[in-house]
């Protein structure tokens, strides 16, 4: 008896230094976006007190007037509603209008052009389908968290982009996955007004029936956020997109 007795002490003993050992799990470092883009194009964030997005621009410029940026976008929020100012090359346009769901993401948005685009979410803020108007645009398909194929339509033709993931945790929530989807912007992706992105890096993406596909690989920082994704097809660099992140304080 005084063996079973020692026994479980030592037992316990054992399960507290375990215990006592264990580090605390350190909180995951917060950042926010404040750049992305590619060669061509890139965007620039400012945000609100509360965490709101309050002005886009895109591509600084020495042209006179247009306020030292090709485009602006200028948020004005009333709860979940929003009036975009919208500058081209100086000149204001007809603004954009957005509302958001219950979920946070847009759940309609109204372009320059008059144009709506209304979006449907699964319960776990995945988008699934984009209408302009009462036609569809844009079906997504997701399997464990990840975009695995979306689909575009041409002369009333369906095709999808069927799409693959490397084992690696899309730690900063980028949309590598994320452009044509039915007149989308990516920035607003990357923004995360359009749902949650898939939990891995994208790795292979490639339209049905086609015989190149697209391969990503990724440069990251310390904080395993990813600054840079490089895309690829048949080996040839097709295309840079780079990211900056400030860390939420």
């Amino acid at each position: 008896m005084k063996k079973v007795i020692y026994a479980i002490a030592i037992m316990v003993v054992a399960a507290c230094a375990f215990t006592s050992c264990k580090k605390a799990e350190e909180p995951k470092i917060q950042k926010r976006l404040i750049m992305c883009g590619d060669e061509w194009d890139k965007y620039y964030f400012t945000y609100n007190a509360d965490g709101t997005i309050k002005e886009a621009k895109r591509n600084p410029s020495n042209e006179a007037g247009w306020g030292g940026y090709e485009r602006m976008w200028t948020f004005t929020w009333n709860g979940k509603n929003a009036t975009v100012k919208y500058v081209k090359e100086g000149e204001e346009q007809t603004p954009l209008s957005i509302t958001l769901g219950g979920n946070g993401y847009i759940e309609s948005i109204t372009d320059t052009w008059g144009d709506t685009r209304k979006c449907t979410y699964d319960l776990e803020g995945h988008l699934l389908k984009v209408f302009k108007g009462d036609e569809l645009k844009c079906n997504c398909v997701w399997e464990g968290g990840n975009l695995i194929k979306w689909s575009r339509f041409s002369d009333g033709a369906e095709q999808f982009k069927i799409q693959s993931f490397l084992m690696v945790e899309n730690t900063a929530g980028i949309f590598a996955d994320a452009t044509d989807k039915a007149g989308l912007d990516r920035w607003m992706f990357e923004l995360g007004l359009f749902g949650k992105p898939s939990k891995l890096l994208l790795e292979n993406a490639a339209w049905e029936g086609a015989e190149d596909y697209a391969t990503h690989t990724y440069t990251k920082d310390a904080d395993n956020f990813v600054t840079k994704v490089e895309k690829f097809y048949g080996g040839e660099l097709d295309q840079t997109y780079e990211y900056q992140w400030e860390v939420i304080k």
